[in-house]
């Protein structure tokens, strides 16, 4: 079942944590419904058991979401930092040293140029973000490592 939803932003990431939201939503809702369904008499049990339900389901919904923004950020992080190693070690190639200043200015040259790039392409490494943790859901020790390393 598909929902209808309004896209809050048109950024990549916030549509991979709307569809997460949308995922868990429905199987809140759906649960819900049946349980209406089935009674329109519900006991203290029941109603315990659905704010439980409702509450576990916001908690791993919040754990998703820090956990993809985590990894966004480690992935971005890495990706600006390959983009600078590239530009300082063609600068430094092509001048063969560089003084104090020169590693200065170009440190702050290489930064924003490896953010503006990273920003360029963010659709780019949004995709191939969501493509890894795709990957590490499968591999949970190597996303805890990643996750607490970083």
């Amino acid at each position: 079942m598909k929902s209808k939803r309004t896209v809050i932003n048109d950024d990549a990431l916030f549509q991979v944590i709307q569809d997460e939201i949308d995922k868990l939503v429905i199987n809140t809702v759906c649960t819900e419904t049946k349980i209406k369904h089935t009674s329109d008499h519900t006991s203290q049990k029941a109603l315990d058991l659905e704010y439980t339900k409702r509450k576990s389901t916001i908690i791993d919904l919040f754990k998703t979401s820090v956990k993809t923004q985590r990894l966004y950020f480690v992935l971005r992080s890495i990706f600006m930092g390959l983009i600078s190693a590239l530009i300082t070690f063609t600068v430094i190639l092509y001048l063969g040293n560089i003084n104090f200043m020169q590693s200065f200015f170009l440190g702050i040259f290489v930064f924003i140029f490896s953010l503006m790039f990273s920003r360029l392409f963010d659709n780019q490494i949004v995709s191939i973000s969501i493509k890894i943790i795709d990957f590490l859901e499968k591999h949970n020790r190597l996303k805890t490592v990643i996750l607490k390393a970083f």
